[in-house]
């Protein structure tokens, strides 16, 4: 029970990260991101491009030869990558559209498009084989009761510290209240003096930075696939919603919490030779969870729209 409990922090962290930054979107813009795997799976992607050996051609077509960089330093060129692609999708086909005042469903329906559109290009330039990134096997030790390598260690310490670090600024930088301002009215953020659209692209470039973070921890605890976002999205959707909608700090808790109830419930006597249907059960436990209080743990029912 340890090594599974163990496992869902791990899986939690990642929930929590990717949680986070799909409301921050969400809280911002009212955008239901369906394309958000896809960036999480950039981070990942790119990351693996920039550190693998430059002969090293497995996942990508072999025009493509990586470019065999420090590990540490492709990680955060994969960050800013994810942020300048959410940056350019704000700029070319969200404000456009948001300018436009096109509907709400309308734009979920171009974030569904977007989705498939850009996780089948991924797999145009990969081969569909499951890769890791170039790192040293380690041996598991233990940490705090659980056993997992230091590798796997340093992700869950490195996922805690970002997401307090998000969650203060947040809270008390300017750019935090702007941000608040902005998700509680757009119209009476920009009669303050908030210029609302540059608010609105910082919020695309740092969710997506975070996406490509949660990514990132993906690839390190797990692999390297070309659909490991989309694989992993519903349990993002759950974690946002099980916290509160449009609560960065609700996302951090209910993406911990879908993590750890996804492998906790493999230990369950009637999950026995059934551990591929592990994330009903907690998403099972999310619905009965929003059928008492439908906006979510921290959530306030005037975000509910």
């Amino acid at each position: 029970m340890l090594d599974q409990l163990g496992n869902g922090l791990l899986l939690g962290i990642i929930i929590s990260v990717a949680s986070v930054a799909l409301s921050l979107l969400y809280g911002v813009t009212r955008i239901v991101n369906f394309a958000h795997g896809e960036i999480i799976a950039l981070g990942a992607i790119a990351t693996l491009f920039f550190s693998s050996p430059v002969d090293y051609r497995v996942l990508f077509l072999d025009k493509f030869s990586p470019l065999g960089l420090n590990f540490a330093f492709s990680c955060i060129l994969a960050i800013l990558v994810c942020g300048l692609f959410g940056g350019l999708l704000e700029v070319l086909l969200f404000r456009p559209l948001r300018k436009g005042e096109v509907g709400n469903i309308a734009v979920l329906v171009v974030t569904i498009g977007l989705s498939i559109f850009i996780r089948h290009l991924y797999l145009l330039f990969a081969t569909g084989r499951v890769q890791n990134f170039p790192l040293e096997l380690e041996r598991r030790q233990t940490y705090l009761f659980f056993d997992m390598t230091p590798r796997n260690f340093n992700v869950l310490i490195a996922g805690i510290v970002v997401m307090s670090i998000v969650g203060l600024l947040l809270t008390y930088t300017r750019l935090g209240k702007a941000m608040r301002a902005v998700r509680d009215s757009e119209e009476l953020s920009s009669i303050s003096g908030i210029n609302s659209d540059n608010i609105i692209l910082f919020t695309w470039i740092s969710s997506s930075m975070l996406a490509g973070l949660a990514g990132i921890f993906q690839a390190v605890i797990n692999d390297v696939r070309w659909n490991m976002g989309f694989l992993i999205l519903l349990l993002i959707f759950a974690g946002t919603v099980l916290g509160g909608i449009g609560t960065s700090f609700g996302a951090m808790v209910g993406g911990l919490l879908i993590g750890i109830l996804v492998q906790v419930s493999v230990g369950l006597p009637f999950m026995e030779g059934h551990t591929e249907a592990k994330n009903a059960v907690a998403l099972g436990i999310m619905i009965l969870i929003l059928l008492f209080r439908p906006q979510g743990i921290f959530g306030k029912k005037e975000r509910i729209s």
